[in-house]
């Protein structure tokens, strides 16, 4: 009976002597070929107020949770926050920032362009195309002198607000996201580089054009 068992663990371990042989040649060579698939992913470790939180692996189509810490222990269970980080966190992740790069610039030579002519004639006008040629932009009420709302369309919808009214005395500019279902909208508002020219910690973002 000692000598079938120790003839069935020889059998095992040279089932899988090819194996180790396979992945020592991928060790050398670190491509993909007929039996190995190389997928891009990342190692992420999250920090919450200095203390440790997550340890996620980004693949190119799935988040995992690798490890949750004390200040963050009850992330891993729930449904969801794994239900985001699979759909909107990843969609966020995969985004390379040239539509949302691009978006800015346009929105900020649009503000530009209405600045410049509120300084010029101290004044607003009713017609759009006089202060910005920008086809992104429309009127939704102006006063020359009291100011009013115009609207930057992303994807033809109106996505974010200009507001143009006194403030300290002042005339000056604030704008703000406006929540609707296009994905291209909500994908600008929620970025870092929508927030840093909208508000800051406290408050909106005032540009005086006086």
């Amino acid at each position: 009976m000692k000598k079938i068992a120790t003839i069935i663990l020889s059998l095992y371990s040279l089932s899988y002597a090819n194996i180790y042989e396979d992945l020592s040649d991928f060790a050398y060579k670190k491509n993909s070929d007929k039996n190995f698939k190389v997928e891009s992913a990342k190692i992420v470790h999250f920090f919450k107020n200095s203390k440790e939180c997550l340890d996620l692996l980004i693949g190119p189509n799935q988040v995992q949770i690798l490890k949750t810490y004390n200040s963050c222990k009850n992330l891993e269970k729930d449904l969801n926050f794994n239900n985001f980080l699979n759909h909107d966190f990843l969609t966020l992740y995969k985004n390379d920032g040239q539509m949302i790069r691009q978006i800015t610039r346009d929105l900020k030579n649009a503000m530009q362009d209405i600045m410049i002519y509120y300084k010029l004639h101290y004044s607003f006008s009713q017609n759009k195309d006089d202060m910005s040629k920008n086809p992104n932009l429309d009127i939704l009420n102006i006063d020359p002198k009291e100011g009013g709302t115009l609207l930057y369309k992303v994807n033809n919808q109106a996505c974010v607000g200009i507001e143009l009214l006194r403030h300290n005395s002042k005339m000056a500019m604030k704008i703000y996201g406006i929540e609707n279902l296009d994905k291209k909208c909500k994908l600008f508002i929620e970025s870092p580089d929508f927030k840093n020219i909208s508000y800051t910690m406290k408050d909106f973002n005032w540009y005086y054009l006086e």
